[in-house]
């Protein structure tokens, strides 16, 4: 008689797992359980990196680095050559977006990897004088999972000068970092950062400060937009502000030449 009453309740268990399941799906059709919300966009300078496209270590470049001859490689350099289209991401106003594209052109030369990151000045001042910073940030891989193992190690931040930068106009600057010497059978995800800067110096000479009080975030695609809720007479926080610059990165996915392939995930499919 016990035996009976523990099928029961084990079937009891599966018909309410597979009535969840049936909920979420119906909730949440599989074809859009990885729709991205919208972005939101600030107006001040804002830098823009290929790593918005190639999220996490399965959509990334692939670099191979052979350690006996220090040599690194670019797997399927004409797919990461490619064009991309911005659409209202940038726009200088999102309800009508404009045609922006811009190619990243990828390069490896010895140990550095160069590449052009987007900037668009939308702070609504003419920009002389400013730096953006460039970070560099390696993890290690787990070549079976694909996940991060250990802490994020730093590379060395550096600034990169722009000048001229008139207020709307938008350019492609080419940034340079080190690359990684993985081990044969290692797997390391670098990524490549490039922030706005905090100051920018206008043509008479007069320094503005990013100030998040003042900022106006718009949605692209909507006709809303939302400000940060400061108290009337507050002093603004330098350490709040640069927590807060925009920036954009680059990711890469570096192994050494005996490292497994990143197998990703199986995805569920509707039959």
């Amino acid at each position: 008689m016990r035996s009976k009453t523990w099928i029961w309740v084990g079937l009891a268990a599966v018909l309410i797992l597979a009535a969840v399941n049936l909920a979420i799906l119906t909730a949440f059709p599989v074809e859009h359980q990885h729709v991205q919300e919208p972005l939101k966009r600030v107006n001040w300078i804002l830098p823009f990196g290929p790593g918005f496209e190639y999220r996490g270590p399965y959509g990334s470049p692939v670099i191979v680095y052979d350690g006996m001859n220090e040599t690194w490689q670019l797997q399927n350099t004409t797919a990461w050559s490619r064009t991309l289209s911005l659409g209202d991401r940038y726009s200088l106003d999102p309800a009508h977006p404009e045609d922006i594209r811009y190619t990243p052109d990828i390069a490896i030369e010895g140990d550095k990897i160069s590449l052009d990151f987007f900037v668009r000045n939308l702070a609504g001042e003419d920009c002389a004088q400013a730096d953006l910073a460039v970070t560099t940030g390696i993890e290690r891989l787990n070549t079976t999972t694909g996940s991060p193992e250990g802490n994020i190690l730093p590379g060395a931040a550096t600034t990169l000068p722009i000048g001229d930068l008139a207020a709307g106009q938008w350019r492609e600057v080419r940034v340079t970092a080190d690359l990684p010497r993985p081990e044969p059978g290692e797997v390391l995800y670098l990524t490549i950062g490039l922030a706005a800067p905090y100051t920018i110096t206008t043509p008479n000479g007069t320094p503005i400060t990013f100030d998040f009080r003042r900022v106006t975030a718009t949605i692209p695609g909507f006709n809303t937009s939302w400000k940060e809720e400061i108290d009337p007479g507050s002093t603004p926080d330098p350490d709040y502000n640069r927590a807060h610059l925009p920036g954009g990165s680059a990711t890469f996915i570096v192994t050494g030449i005996e490292a497994p392939e990143l197998v990703p995930p199986p995805t569920l499919r509707a039959d």
